[in-house]
Order: C-alpha cells, then sequence, then structure tokens
C-alpha cells in the first residue's frame, strides 16, 4: 500500500480535494512552488488549492500548478483589535475553506498559525512536518506526519520531502514562475528605450524586506561592483528596487559613478520579467534571490548573517554563495549593528565568482 493509498483508507473515499498552505514570505512561497509542481503531477486527478497571505498572492496568481488561491486578507486586519483579528479569521475560515470541502491540508509552512489553519477548517487529513522542523506547536495540529529528518537542510530540499513522502524516487524540477507577457513586454520595452539587450546586462537587487535589513550589504559596496563591472566586463547593472528603498538606489548610483541604471517602479511581476532577461542576478538572501532561480537567471548571493545551507538557491539553476564564514555567522540578530560578516565582503569578493559563472555558462 503507498502512501496516497494509506491516506485513502484513513479517509474512507479517495482523496479529491487538497489545500497546500504556505503563507508567507516571498522568497519561502517562490522556495514552495516547485514542491507544489511536483504535488501536481502525483495528485493529478485532484483539485489543488493554496492558501497564501495577500502580500505574497501576487506572485503566485495565475500558477500552472494550482487551480485555485485561497488568499488570507492579512493587511485588512492589519488594524484592526485582536478580537476584531479573531472575528476576521472565523469569517474568513467560515466564507472561504470550510465550504470547500478539502481532504487534505498539506503544511508547507509548519508554524501554529499555518496548523491552527488546518485544524479551525476542519479537513480531515492535514499533512506536516516533524519536529525539529515543525515549530510553535505545530505538531500538535496535523494528524500524518512525514519522515523526521535534520533541519539543516536548504529550504527547497526541505520542502521537497513532503512530495519525497509519497514518492521516493521523485527527482526536484525546475518549475515555471506565472509571469505573462504583457510583464514581458514591459520589461522588453523598458530596455530597448534605454540600449540594453536582453540576457546582456546584470541585475542587481541590493534590498530585503524590512525585518531582514540586517542582511543588506552596503549601497556603496553594490556601487563599487557596478563600477568594476562596467569596467571590466562592459556590461550595464540594472538596480531593482521595493517600497523605501529609493535612499538605496540614490546610494548606489552616487557610488558608481551613473554606472548603475535604477529601473523603474515595478510589480513583483515585472521585476520578475527584468531578472528573467538578466545574464546574471546579484543580491542578497532575500526573494527576488530566489526568483531568479525559477527563472533560469544564474545566482551570485551575498550572505553575512544567513544559513548559507537552509538559505541557498534553487538547486537546478547554476549559482555561487559569496559568505565570509564569520566567526559569530549564520545568526539571526537582527539588532546586529556591526555587520562585520558583511563588512568582510569586499566587491572585488563579489566580482569573481561573477567572473566564473559567466565562463560556466558560455
Amino acid at each position: 500500500m503507498n502512501k496516497r493509498e494509506y491516506l485513502e483508507k484513513k479517509l474512507g473515499k479517495r482523496i479529491k480535494k487538497i489545500l497546500v498552505c504556505r503563507l508567507s514570505a516571498i522568497g519561502d512561497v517562490v522556495r514552495t512552488i516547485p514542491s507544489v509542481a511536483a504535488l501536481r503531477e502525483l495528485f493529478s486527478d485532484c483539485e489543488i488549492h493554496w492558501l497564501v497571505e495577500d502580500r505574497c498572492a501576487e506572485i503566485i496568481k495565475g500558477l500552472e500548478y494550482i487551480d485555485k488561491l485561497k488568499i488570507v486578507p492579512r493587511r485588512k486586519w492589519k488594524n484592526r483589535s485582536l478580537a476584531g483579528k479573531i472575528r476576521g479569521f472565523l469569517e474568513f475560515l467560515n466564507s472561504e475553506i470550510k465550504n470547500e470541502n478539502y481532504h487534505l491540508f498539506i503544511d508547507f509552512h509548519g508554524i501554529l498559525k499555518s496548523g491552527i489553519y488546518g485544524f479551525m477548517s476542519g479537513i480531515p487529513l492535514r499533512l506536516g512536518y516533524q519536529k525539529p522542523i515543525a515549530k510553535e506547536l505545530n505538531t500538535l495540529f496535523t494528524n500524518i506526519k512525514i519522515e523526521k529528518h535534520h533541519p539543516r537542510i536548504s529550504r527547497y530540499e526541505r520542502n521537497f520531502l513532503i512530495p519525497l513522502h509519497f514518492d521516493k524516487n521523485l527527482k526536484q524540477q525546475k518549475a515555471n514562475l506565472p509571469i505573462s507577457n504583457s510583464n514581458r513586454n514591459f520589461a522588453s520595452t523598458y530596455l530597448k528605450n534605454k540600449g540594453i539587450k536582453e540576457k546582456e546586462f546584470v541585475f542587481i537587487y541590493p534590498g530585503s524586506s524590512k525585518k531582514g535589513r540586517y542582511k543588506r550589504w552596503k549601497p556603496n559596496y553594490y556601487g563599487a561592483l557596478c563600477k568594476i563591472i562596467d569596467e571590466r566586463l562592459k556590461m550595464p547593472c540594472l538596480i531593482g528596487w521595493g517600497p523605501g528603498e529609493e535612499w538605496i538606489v540614490e546610494e548606489i548610483e552616487k557610488t558608481s559613478d551613473k554606472k548603475a541604471i535604477p529601473l523603474p517602479e515595478t510589480s513583483l511581476k515585472q521585476l520578475s520579467a527584468f531578472i528573467e532577461k538578466a545574464k546574471i542576478f546579484v543580491g542578497g538572501d532575500t526573494g527576488p534571490m530566489h526568483i531568479a532561480s525559477l527563472v533560469n537567471t544564474p545566482v551570485i548571493t551575498i550572505f553575512g548573517p544567513s544559513d548559507p545551507i537552509i538559505n541557498e538557491p534553487a538547486p537546478f539553476t547554476p549559482f555561487k554563495i559569496v559568505y565570509a564564514n564569520w566567526h559569530c555567522s549564520p545568526c539571526r540578530n537582527r539588532k546586529c549593528k556591526s555587520l562585520e560578516c558583511l563588512e568582510a565582503i569586499t566587491p572585488e569578493d563579489v566580482f569573481k565568482p561573477i567572473k566564473n559563472i559567466l565562463k560556466e555558462i558560455e
């Protein structure tokens, strides 16, 4: 009896409807896509929905491996009282989840919040991780656990443990992002107007989420790197950015002697289209770095406090990690003021793997 047959025997009928859950953040949602693609193959006869928070939903809207998004309206609840948030949560469960009559809940997130969604929705089969991968009492809310595994593996590998639970012979494959032709045309038009050829520029993403500010390499280092790339490779550098990161772009422009070219304000899908058209991506431990992996753009990623194993790019796209291996890293000390682990990485340290990976892919 295989694992699906076992679950169906436990359920008492065929599994026909599945809700997968990865609520946030953008990088983690992106890293879950290859595993959801594998589930699509395993459960080709089933309807598959994805539970995701509104701030991260855009990147998977139109994803070919799922039939429907269930978008948690977290922004709507943000300024409510605790009672108001609980009321909104219950209303969402009743109107969006319970009436779907799912047979199987698959919890990629593995925290208290995701566990509660599955349990409170009344979904009979709730599959998730064991400790220590599952955290915050999550194991109390799942009634099927996958095999125990060491937690210090890449997030791509960790996510893929769930499809492997059903078929040990599976190999992780590249999955597609739903970028759309309109977003690709937006990027193509901008590049053409700037006189930049596709696959002949370097895409730089220096920012991060607010919580991840401690993972940012210094803007003046990026500026110096852009100068080196321009002088030695004769390739332009395009700078992507998000809300509140305008000052970072200005600093890079200034310290690069105007060799860096800032993008206009973009949506996440438009940003993805620019990354797809780049020769190589350079940035830190961010969502856009993982987007680069899924659109076949080779990655150079700069890690300071980030764990280079857990957060490495996808295995199916060429990448190199620049990591100082400082005495106190990896860590999650968001209040660190010295950031010596990032200060120790110079623009020359980053340029060397750029040059090496370009040789490998040409």
